[in-house]
Protein backbone atom coordinates (compact mmCIF):
# COMPACT_ATOMS: atom_id res chain seq x y z
CA UNK A 1 0.00 0.00 0.00
CA UNK A 2 1.27 3.47 -0.92
CA UNK A 3 1.08 6.32 1.56
CA UNK A 4 1.40 10.03 0.95
CA UNK A 5 0.76 13.28 2.77
CA UNK A 6 1.22 16.98 2.06
CA UNK A 7 2.67 19.02 4.93
CA UNK A 8 1.50 22.61 4.75
CA UNK A 9 1.64 25.45 7.25
CA UNK A 10 -0.32 28.35 8.64
CA UNK A 11 2.50 30.69 7.64
CA UNK A 12 6.15 30.72 6.65
CA UNK A 13 8.82 29.64 9.16
CA UNK A 14 6.41 27.65 11.32
CA UNK A 15 8.48 24.46 11.18
CA UNK A 16 7.16 22.59 8.13
CA UNK A 17 10.62 21.37 7.10
CA UNK A 18 11.46 20.27 10.62
CA UNK A 19 8.26 18.26 10.97
CA UNK A 20 8.61 16.73 7.50
CA UNK A 21 12.25 15.76 8.09
CA UNK A 22 11.54 14.26 11.52
CA UNK A 23 8.56 12.35 10.13
CA UNK A 24 10.65 11.03 7.22
CA UNK A 25 13.40 9.87 9.59
CA UNK A 26 10.86 8.24 11.93
CA UNK A 27 9.21 6.29 9.09
CA UNK A 28 12.62 5.30 7.75
CA UNK A 29 13.53 3.96 11.20
CA UNK A 30 10.38 1.81 11.06
CA UNK A 31 11.63 0.21 7.85
CA UNK A 32 9.65 2.12 5.23
CA UNK A 33 11.05 3.32 1.92
CA UNK A 34 10.47 7.07 2.21
CA UNK A 35 10.58 9.74 -0.46
CA UNK A 36 10.37 13.49 0.06
CA UNK A 37 9.45 16.37 -2.20
CA UNK A 38 9.49 20.15 -1.99
CA UNK A 39 7.80 21.12 -5.27
CA UNK A 40 8.83 24.78 -5.04
CA UNK A 41 11.51 26.44 -2.93
CA UNK A 42 12.52 30.08 -2.77
CA UNK A 43 15.40 31.87 -1.07
CA UNK A 44 18.12 29.52 -2.34
CA UNK A 45 21.75 30.57 -1.97
CA UNK A 46 22.56 28.31 -4.94
CA UNK A 47 21.00 25.41 -6.83
CA UNK A 48 22.98 22.96 -4.65
CA UNK A 49 22.49 24.83 -1.35
CA UNK A 50 23.35 22.24 1.31
CA UNK A 51 21.07 23.96 3.84
CA UNK A 52 18.07 24.17 1.53
CA UNK A 53 14.82 22.52 2.56
CA UNK A 54 14.88 20.09 -0.36
CA UNK A 55 18.42 18.88 0.37
CA UNK A 56 17.62 18.47 4.05
CA UNK A 57 14.44 16.52 3.32
CA UNK A 58 16.20 14.22 0.89
CA UNK A 59 18.91 13.56 3.47
CA UNK A 60 16.36 12.82 6.20
CA UNK A 61 14.75 10.18 3.99
CA UNK A 62 18.18 8.86 2.93
CA UNK A 63 16.91 8.79 -0.64
CA UNK A 64 18.96 8.94 -3.83
CA UNK A 65 16.31 10.79 -5.82
CA UNK A 66 17.58 13.48 -8.16
CA UNK A 67 17.29 16.97 -6.71
CA UNK A 68 15.39 18.04 -9.83
CA UNK A 69 12.68 15.52 -8.90
CA UNK A 70 12.63 16.40 -5.21
CA UNK A 71 12.53 20.12 -6.07
CA UNK A 72 11.33 20.82 -9.63
CA UNK A 73 11.46 24.58 -9.06
CA UNK A 74 14.01 26.56 -7.06
CA UNK A 75 14.43 30.34 -6.98
CA UNK A 76 17.04 32.63 -5.45
CA UNK A 77 14.90 35.39 -4.00
CA UNK A 78 13.03 34.75 -0.72
CA UNK A 79 9.66 35.79 -2.10
CA UNK A 80 6.30 34.20 -2.85
CA UNK A 81 6.81 31.76 -5.75
CA UNK A 82 4.88 33.88 -8.27
CA UNK A 83 7.17 36.90 -7.82
CA UNK A 84 10.33 34.81 -7.32
CA UNK A 85 9.68 33.14 -10.68
CA UNK A 86 8.89 36.44 -12.41
CA UNK A 87 12.12 38.03 -11.27
CA UNK A 88 14.07 34.97 -12.48
CA UNK A 89 12.18 35.28 -15.80
CA UNK A 90 10.73 31.81 -15.37
CA UNK A 91 7.22 30.36 -15.21
CA UNK A 92 6.04 27.61 -12.89
CA UNK A 93 4.24 24.94 -14.90
CA UNK A 94 1.98 22.60 -12.96
CA UNK A 95 2.49 19.53 -15.23
CA UNK A 96 6.23 19.65 -14.46
CA UNK A 97 5.48 19.38 -10.75
CA UNK A 98 2.91 16.64 -11.28
CA UNK A 99 5.30 14.53 -13.40
CA UNK A 100 7.93 14.63 -10.67
CA UNK A 101 5.29 13.88 -8.05
CA UNK A 102 3.99 10.79 -9.89
CA UNK A 103 7.53 9.52 -10.46
CA UNK A 104 8.38 9.75 -6.76
CA UNK A 105 4.98 8.38 -5.76
CA UNK A 106 5.53 5.17 -7.72
CA UNK A 107 9.10 4.81 -6.42
CA UNK A 108 8.49 4.98 -2.65
CA UNK A 109 6.21 3.36 -0.09
CA UNK A 110 5.68 6.70 1.65
CA UNK A 111 5.95 10.11 0.01
CA UNK A 112 6.07 13.26 2.14
CA UNK A 113 5.63 16.61 0.42
CA UNK A 114 6.28 20.01 1.93
CA UNK A 115 4.67 23.17 0.65
CA UNK A 116 5.98 26.71 0.55
CA UNK A 117 4.39 29.25 2.87
CA UNK A 118 0.67 28.87 3.53
CA UNK A 119 -2.13 27.44 1.42
CA UNK A 120 -3.04 30.67 -0.37
CA UNK A 121 0.49 31.60 -1.44
CA UNK A 122 0.30 32.37 -5.20
CA UNK A 123 2.20 29.96 -7.44
CA UNK A 124 1.08 31.33 -10.80
CA UNK A 125 -1.33 34.10 -11.73
CA UNK A 126 -4.20 31.62 -11.40
CA UNK A 127 -2.97 28.92 -8.97
CA UNK A 128 -2.14 28.84 -5.27
CA UNK A 129 -0.49 26.18 -3.14
CA UNK A 130 -4.00 24.97 -2.30
CA UNK A 131 -4.52 24.05 -5.97
CA UNK A 132 -1.40 21.89 -5.96
CA UNK A 133 -2.51 20.02 -2.83
CA UNK A 134 -5.95 19.45 -4.35
CA UNK A 135 -4.57 18.08 -7.62
CA UNK A 136 -2.29 15.63 -5.82
CA UNK A 137 -5.30 14.09 -4.03
CA UNK A 138 -3.37 13.71 -0.80
CA UNK A 139 -4.41 14.30 2.80
CA UNK A 140 -2.74 17.20 4.56
CA UNK A 141 -0.93 17.85 7.81
CA UNK A 142 -1.00 21.45 9.00
CA UNK A 143 1.90 22.89 11.02
CA UNK A 144 1.12 25.98 13.08
CA UNK A 145 2.51 28.12 15.86
CA UNK A 146 1.87 27.13 19.45
CA UNK A 147 1.68 30.63 20.85
CA UNK A 148 -0.61 33.68 20.71
CA UNK A 149 -2.05 34.22 17.24
CA UNK A 150 -1.86 30.55 16.35
CA UNK A 151 -5.59 29.93 16.77
CA UNK A 152 -6.83 32.23 14.01
CA UNK A 153 -4.17 31.18 11.49
CA UNK A 154 -4.75 27.48 12.14
CA UNK A 155 -8.54 27.63 11.89
CA UNK A 156 -8.43 29.69 8.69
CA UNK A 157 -6.07 27.15 7.11
CA UNK A 158 -8.29 24.24 8.12
CA UNK A 159 -11.36 25.98 6.67
CA UNK A 160 -9.54 26.55 3.37
CA UNK A 161 -8.55 22.89 3.11
CA UNK A 162 -12.04 21.66 3.98
CA UNK A 163 -13.61 23.88 1.31
CA UNK A 164 -11.53 21.96 -1.24
CA UNK A 165 -12.48 18.61 0.32
CA UNK A 166 -8.87 17.97 1.32
CA UNK A 167 -8.79 15.67 4.37
CA UNK A 168 -6.59 16.83 7.25
CA UNK A 169 -4.81 14.18 9.30
CA UNK A 170 -3.63 16.48 12.08
CA UNK A 171 -2.70 19.95 13.22
CA UNK A 172 0.83 20.03 14.61
CA UNK A 173 1.70 22.85 17.00
CA UNK A 174 5.35 23.87 16.96
CA UNK A 175 7.29 26.06 19.35
CA UNK A 176 9.12 28.53 17.13
CA UNK A 177 10.30 30.59 20.10
CA UNK A 178 11.27 29.58 23.65
CA UNK A 179 8.54 29.69 26.29
CA UNK A 180 10.25 31.59 29.12
CA UNK A 181 7.57 33.39 31.13
CA UNK A 182 4.44 32.42 33.01
CA UNK A 183 2.39 34.54 30.61
CA UNK A 184 3.89 32.78 27.57
CA UNK A 185 3.15 29.38 29.11
CA UNK A 186 -0.45 30.42 29.79
CA UNK A 187 -0.84 31.68 26.21
CA UNK A 188 0.52 28.41 24.83
CA UNK A 189 -1.80 26.31 27.02
CA UNK A 190 -4.76 28.43 25.95
CA UNK A 191 -3.88 28.13 22.26
CA UNK A 192 -3.55 24.34 22.45
CA UNK A 193 -6.72 23.91 24.51
CA UNK A 194 -8.90 26.04 22.25
CA UNK A 195 -7.57 24.43 19.09
CA UNK A 196 -8.34 20.98 20.50
CA UNK A 197 -11.85 22.27 21.08
CA UNK A 198 -12.42 23.88 17.67
CA UNK A 199 -10.05 22.35 15.11
CA UNK A 200 -12.06 19.14 14.62
CA UNK A 201 -8.85 17.25 13.80
CA UNK A 202 -6.22 15.67 16.07
CA UNK A 203 -4.01 18.40 17.59
CA UNK A 204 -0.45 17.21 18.20
CA UNK A 205 2.15 18.96 20.30
CA UNK A 206 3.37 21.50 21.08
CA UNK A 207 6.71 20.19 19.84
CA UNK A 208 9.74 21.11 21.96
CA UNK A 209 11.65 24.27 21.11
CA UNK A 210 15.05 23.27 19.69
CA UNK A 211 17.49 26.04 20.54
CA UNK A 212 20.43 24.44 18.71
CA UNK A 213 18.53 23.80 15.47
CA UNK A 214 20.26 26.53 13.45
CA UNK A 215 23.70 25.41 14.61
CA UNK A 216 23.17 21.69 14.08
CA UNK A 217 20.15 20.78 11.97
CA UNK A 218 20.79 17.02 11.94
CA UNK A 219 21.05 16.84 15.72
CA UNK A 220 17.82 18.80 16.11
CA UNK A 221 15.93 16.48 13.78
CA UNK A 222 17.39 13.41 15.52
CA UNK A 223 16.15 14.71 18.89
CA UNK A 224 12.64 15.08 17.51
CA UNK A 225 12.41 11.71 15.75
CA UNK A 226 11.76 9.79 18.95
CA UNK A 227 9.24 12.27 20.34
CA UNK A 228 5.74 10.94 21.05
CA UNK A 229 4.26 13.62 18.79
CA UNK A 230 6.20 12.43 15.75
CA UNK A 231 5.43 8.77 16.55
CA UNK A 232 1.72 9.61 16.67
CA UNK A 233 2.01 11.57 13.42
CA UNK A 234 3.68 8.59 11.73
CA UNK A 235 0.83 6.34 12.81
CA UNK A 236 -1.72 8.74 11.33
CA UNK A 237 0.15 8.85 8.01
CA UNK A 238 0.37 5.06 7.79
CA UNK A 239 -3.30 4.66 8.72
CA UNK A 240 -4.33 7.08 5.95
CA UNK A 241 -3.12 4.88 3.10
Amino acid sequence: MKHGVFITGTDTDVGKTLVTAALAAALLRQGYDVGTMKPIETGLASSADSESDAVRLRAAAESSDALAEVRPYGFHRPLAPLDAARLDKRTIVLPTIMRAFRTLQTRHEVLLLEGVGGVYVPITSSLSMLDIIYRMKLPAIVVGRAWLGGINHALLTLVALRRCNIPVLALVLNRTIPVQTALARAQERSTARLLRQYAEVPVIGPLPYLSALERNWDMGVARLVGAKAITKLARLVLASG
